[in-house]
């Protein structure tokens, strides 16, 4: 069974009674709360009410079909989750299906253990996405700051500084450690220029929504970061 402090809410549309009813009893089995309508008025009637995570979504419906309700619901969900369920198994419909918002697209027979292994596998990732925005993420590849859907560009020294605070103990390094680390001399004017530096970091910071301040000034002795932050060195 999956368990988690908020179940993932699904909604499944299907128009075949008994199929409904497998996969709905299958997804409540695993731990989830699951929704299943026939048609898009079902659908829309409960979204109305309450937010979905994940909808799977029969092609051939009565009334509006699975690739309308997937646009529709694409543009106003963009960050939900969409699986497409259809005896149609060609390439170009699942291109087209694809192209209307589907995530994935299943060709029917589906047993309820296949789309349940689906589902979780979108569990998986949406629980990644979910701690991954929970706090700052430094792209050192790409040289950004990403934060709940926003980047900003820095520079390759502002890079190194990032990451050697985020790396130090206590997310703190000293004001000789952060000057060598700049290759500036150790001096009084340059812990000066070193505090205006740290500022254009700390605005970079704040434009993305890290709370204010990111990297805070320890007195008489360094600096230091307030968020705990990813960093991500990945290809």
């Amino acid at each position: 069974m999956v368990i988690t402090d908020t179940p993932m809410n699904i909604a499944i549309v299907e128009d075949h009674n008994a199929l409904r009813t497998i996969f709905r009893d299958h997804l409540l089995r695993d731990g989830y709360s699951v929704f299943a309508g026939s048609c898009a008025e079902d659908l829309d009637e409960y979204v109305a009410e309450q937010k979905i995570d994940l909808l799977i979504l029969d092609l051939n419906l009565p009334g509006e079909n699975g690739l309308s309700i997937s646009q529709r619901y694409r543009k106003a969900y963009p960050t939900l989750q969409i699986v497409m369920l259809t005896v149609k198994a060609e390439a170009q419909d699942k291109i087209r299906g694809y192209e209307d918002g589907a995530d994935f697209y299943l060709a029917k027979p589906v047993s309820a253990e296949e789309l349940s292994a689906v589902v979780k596998s979108i569990a998986r990732r949406v629980t990644f996405l979910e701690n991954q925005d929970s706090a700052p993420s430094l792209d050192i590849l790409k040289k950004k700051i990403r934060y709940n859907a926003l980047s900003i560009d820095l520079s390759s020294s502002e890079i190194k500084v990032l990451k050697s605070l985020i790396e130090a103990r206590d997310y703190c390094l000293e004001y000789w450690q952060l000057m060598e680390l700049l290759g500036l001399e150790v001096s009084d004017k340059n812990k000066l220029n070193l505090g205006v530096y740290i500022h254009r970091i700390n605005k970079k910071l704040a434009e993305v929504g890290v709370p204010e301040p990111g990297i805070k000034s320890l007195w008489k002795f360094g600096y230091q970061l307030t968020e705990k932050f990813h960093i991500n060195d990945q290809l």
